[in-house]
This record gives C-alpha cells, sequence and structure tokens, in this order.
C-alpha cells in the first residue's frame, strides 16, 4: 500500500516547481517509521543550528518528508518558506520524549548524499528501559 502512494506522491511532486528549485534537481521521499513500543520526538537539523521539529512519531506509523537533492553535489535540502533560499540538511535525529537530547539517534544520510535517489526508508526506535534511540536505513534508491 505505501508503494502505490509513494510512486503517486513522486509523479506529483515532479510535475511542481517552486521559484527557488534549481534546475537538475530531484525530488526526494524520506520516510521514517517508528519500529518501537514508544512515541519518538524528531527533528531535521539544517546547517547553523536550526531545526524544524517534525513532532512526536507514534509507534507504528511513518512521517513522510519530501526533500531535493542537488544535481550536482547530492546535497539534501528543502526550500525556505519564501523560496529565496535552500536549507542544507545536516541530520535527521529522533530521540525519547523524556530526555531527548541524551536519548537521540541519528537517521544515517551518508549513502544518500554518495548517489542519486528518489526514496530512502529508515526505522527508529528506543530499546527497552533506558538508552539512545538506534535508527536504520532500510531501503535508498532512485
Amino acid at each position: 500500500m505505501k508503494l502505490p502512494i509513494l510512486l503517486l506522491t513522486l509523479a506529483l511532486a515532479a510535475c511542481v516547481t517552486a521559484p527557488g528549485d534549481r534546475v537538475g534537481d530531484r525530488i526526494a521521499i524520506l520516510q521514517i517509521t517508528n519500529t518501537g513500543s514508544e512515541a519518538l520526538s524528531c527533528k531535521i537539523v539544517f546547517g547553523h543550528w536550526v531545526e524544524h521539529d517534525l513532532g512526536s512519531l507514534a509507534p507504528g506509523t511513518t512521517f513522510d518528508i519530501a526533500v531535493r537533492q542537488a544535481a550536482g553535489d547530492r546535497a539534501l535540502y528543502v526550500n525556505r518558506d519564501d523560496h529565496q533560499r535552500q536549507m542544507m540538511i545536516e541530520n535527521i535525529v529522533c530521540g525519547r520524549l523524556a530526555d531527548w537530547r541524551g536519548t537521540l539517534g541519528q537517521v544515517d544520510l551518508t549513502r544518500a548524499r554518495q548517489r542519486d535517489i528518489s526514496h530512502l526508508e529508515a526505522t527508529c526506535a528506543a530499546p527497552p528501559g533506558a538508552g539512545r534511540v538506534a535508527c536504520h536505513v532500510t531501503a535508498i534508491g532512485l
């Protein structure tokens, strides 16, 4: 069920060009699924310590995040609201609702920056008891 929705999202996104879009850049969908038993708080961290709170990710649910990948260096970004600048993504991090900073784990975007992508799927989960959230890339492709 997720694949048809993803394909429709990509097809529609490819038809939309915002004023700040750069020619040749691709749309990519990042999916983060909470496979654990407790809710997580997730954020996108941009350059210069700017964060965008994605909100609470309940167990068994998924965030679908539409981003762009630069054609030249494969950097991942979103356009700023005024479409005058690209906000470069440094990290996507998730942590427990309590003690977020002390428990956060990050989605490894290294492979997404090394090749052309249209989607990346990752799972994040807090371990039972104490400890940091663990995130794993489970699929990546064009």
